[in-house]
């Protein structure tokens, strides 16, 4: 049959109920078979498709339902629509439960006929257009996960490349500083300072883009072990005392001392501690404050850092942590990516981070981890 043609299956026993629907039917350009049985509708239905089916409920050989059943498992496109001379609302209630789009009752109205075709046919089309679409949407997604994936294994190959060239480069220029290897001038000294300084930022950007791509690829791990969170806050702190003189930033710390531990990735907890102090730096301004805080609380560690900062937009605030978002003074260096990495090593900790700020009053930047992920 021809695709823009619209089939029309009559299952009845009654020959003139076949002969007049079809003619009627035939007259308005519908493609129509008839079948006396229940066992004959459905060996139509395997040969046809058919659009629609009108069923009577009641067959020699089985009940309409029973054909319903058939001919949807057969097509789950066929609209089936039910016709009984014994009308009630407990068979049309029965009709609808079991899959039909509607009923009608003997003896037949084919206005009400061809008014419910209609609207079956409608619905028909809208449901095919809309499988097709989500057939086509399903597989633009697999396509876009492929391309996905192959953008992450493509980065992560790079930066892997990039890391041990730019360490080497970052180490040398350490020795020239420190007059290891032999003394240089004061402005010699400068130079190499500034080429130090643009190789451990693209340091830091090449071992972001390779923490995003494990993360993409779920293939971060956490190495689980016993430690201080005080003692990783200190070290951090130390390690950025000169970073902090030079912005002639002040620290306060409010650490709340313990004995107690937590099982937690020492690497991985000490790299959201340096984000987010590293955002602390960037965005306060010279001669500013940032508060350091560690409380206990319940079976949870809380970490946050606090700064003076320009703060952030409450719009902005549901946006932080995505990939490459910058949200505030885009003069900053920055690849936007901190925040997210961040987010994700306090998730897979089963941690939470937020941030608490308003515009032009600073922000703080808080993450609870659980005492033990030994469980």
């Amino acid at each position: 049959m021809e695709d823009n043609v619209v089939t029309v299956l009559i299952v009845d026993d009654d020959a003139n109920v076949r002969k007049t629907f079809g003619n009627i039917l035939k007259l308005k350009g519908y493609q129509v078979e008839g079948a006396g049985t229940g066992a004959e509708a459905i060996d139509c239905a395997k040969k046809i498709f058919f659009n629609i089916a009108v069923i009577d409920m009641k067959l020699p050989d089985m009940s309409g339902f029973d054909v319903l059943r058939e001919v949807v498992k057969i097509s789950a496109n066929t609209i089936p629509l039910m016709i009984t001379a014994y009308a009630s609302m407990d068979s049309a209630i029965e009709s609808m439960n079991r899959g039909a789009y509607s009923y009608v009752t003997k003896p037949v109205n084919m206005d009400e006929v061809l008014a419910v075709l209609g609207r079956a046919l409608e619905k028909q089309r809208l449901s095919m257009e809309n499988n097709l679409l989500m057939r086509e949407l399903k597989a633009a997604n697999e396509k876009l996960k492929e391309l996905d994936l192959l953008k992450s294994e493509f980065v992560a190959m790079v930066s892997h490349e990039l890391k041990n060239p730019l360490c080497v480069i970052k180490g040398v220029m350490e020795l020239l500083i420190d007059g290891t290897i032999g003394a240089i001038s004061p402005k010699q000294k400068e130079l190499v300072g500034n080429g130090k300084r643009s190789a451990e930022r693209l340091l830091r950007l090449v071992t972001n883009l390779l923490d995003i791509a494990k993360i993409e690829a779920g293939k971060m791990e956490l190495l689980r072990e016993s430690i201080s969170p005080e003692d990783l806050i200190r070290e951090v702190l130390t390690s950025y005392k000169s970073m902090l003189a030079e912005k002639e930033l002040s620290v306060k710390e409010e650490i709340q001392r313990s004995e107690k531990r937590i099982w937690a990735d020492p690497d991985k907890v000490t790299e959201v501690i340096i984000n987010l102090l590293n955002n602390a730096i960037k965005y306060t301004p010279k001669g500013g404050n940032i508060t350091v805080k560690l409380d206990w609380v319940g079976g949870e560690v809380r970490f946050e850092i606090a700064d003076t900062g320009p703060g952030i937009p409450e719009k902005a605030k549901e946006k932080i942590f995505d990939k490459f978002e910058r949200i505030t003074a885009e003069t900053q260096e920055g690849t936007g990516l901190g925040l997210p990495i961040a987010k994700n090593i306090v998730e897979l900790h089963k941690g939470k981070i937020w941030v608490e700020s308003e515009h032009g009053q600073g922000s703080r930047f808080i993450f609870t981890i659980p005492q033990d992920l030994r469980a």
